[in-house]
């Protein structure tokens, strides 16, 4: 993974599965690495800093340099303060990994409106905030990286995930938009 080596990078849902791995390997490249992860359970109750601290704990034994963070991503506040996180430890911000999300499965017709609106806020607004918060020093530097982890959900649907395929298609769409506005 050449070009993140002492960059800064926020990796969201750092905390297990493939933000973990993503985490990992951008700490094992090189990059200082903002582990954010609330903590809680897949289906986004509760919250802690075991996770996050325990993928720290391994960067660092590894020799990497890594801080975690706790925010929720669906938050605006929450988002800003991730990326003071890696201004006030690492001094930029140089990419972010938007990978936090939760999962209310269910089919549509039994869906709760607080399911549905709960993984939007998570996966949708989540990459927006943090990218948005992060935007602003991309453009300053004239740099910056985003990763948006999607899913073949979002393209094609799948059963009981509604909300989730609606989330995923959204970042699909705010992606490539970015893609072209640039920083």
């Amino acid at each position: 993974m050449p070009g993140v080596q002492d960059r800064v990078v926020i990796v969201t849902g750092a905390g297990g599965g493939l933000g973990r791995e993503y985490a990992l390997t951008l700490a094992k490249e090189g990059a200082c690495v903002v582990v954010n992860d609330l903590g809680g359970a897949r289906d986004g109750t509760g919250a802690g800093h075991n996770m996050a601290d325990h993928v720290v704990a391994e960067i660092k034994e590894a020799g990497g340099r890594a801080v975690a963070n706790y925010d929720s991503v669906a938050e605006t506040a929450g988002a800003e303060n991730i990326v003071k996180t890696a201004l006030d430890e690492f001094g930029k911000v140089d990419g972010v990994v938007s990978n936090a999300g939760i999962l209310r499965d269910g089919t549509f017709h039994k869906m709760t409106f607080d399911n549905f609106d709960s993984v939007i806020q998570v996966h949708l607004y989540g990459g927006y905030n943090v990218i948005r918060a992060a935007w602003p020093h991309f453009r300053e530097q004239s740099y910056g990286r985003i990763v948006v982890a999607t899913s073949t959900s979002g393209l094609f649907g799948n059963f009981g995930q509604a909300n989730y395929s609606a989330a995923k298609l959204g970042l699909v769409g705010l992606i490539n938009t970015l893609a072209q506005e640039g920083a």
